[in-house]
C-alpha cells in the first residue's frame, strides 16, 4: 500500500490552535494510502484521563466503528481532494461532529475544524493545528 500525505503521527500545536474543549494534548496516527484509512488517537482530557481512540475504515463516506469513546458511534470519512479529509461522527445515528481535515502544501501540517453539535442541535466551531511529528513507516 502506497502511503498518502496524511499518514504520519501529528501532534496538537496548542499556542496554535484556537480551544478544544476537554483536550489537554492530542497525538494523531494516521494510516491512509487514499482509499483505506486507520486512525489511533492518544487524548488527555481536562481531568487528566488518557483516552485511546481508534477506528478504521475506508475514505468512502461508508459509517465506520469508533472504539475509545463515549462521544461517537461511528465516523465516515471522505477523501474530498488530495489534501482534504471529511469526517462526520454520530452517536445513535445522530451527527455529534462534523470535521475538515487540510493538509499543508508541504505536508508539515493538518489543519482541522470541528463542527460540533449538542444535543439540541447547536454548533460550536474548533480549530486544531497538527504539526507532524513523524511519518509512517
Amino acid at each position: 500500500m502506497e502511503k498518502h500525505g496524511f499518514s504520519g503521527i501529528w501532534k496538537l500545536n496548542s499556542d496554535k490552535s484556537g480551544f478544544l474543549p476537554n483536550t489537554k494534548s492530542q497525538v494523531l496516527t494516521i494510516d491512509t494510502d487514499g482509499i483505506d484509512i486507520s486512525i489511533q488517537e492518544e487524548l488527555v482530557n481536562d481531568r487528566d484521563e488518557h483516552l485511546f481512540i481508534s477506528v478504521k475504515g475506508m475514505l468512502d463516506g461508508s459509517d465506520n466503528p469508533v472504539t475509545g469513546t463515549m462521544f461517537a458511534d461511528t465516523v465516515t470519512y471522505r477523501m474530498l481532494d488530495n489534501h482534504t479529509i471529511e469526517g462526520i461522527a454520530k452517536k445513535n445515528s445522530c451527527v455529534c461532529v462534523k470535521e475538515t481535515a487540510v493538509l499543508s502544501e508541504d505536508e508539515d501540517t493538518v489543519d482541522v475544524s470541528y463542527e460540533c453539535y449538542d444535543e439540541h442541535g447547536n454548533d460550536q466551531i474548533f480549530h486544531g493545528i497538527f504539526e507532524r511529528v513523524d511519518y509512517c513507516s
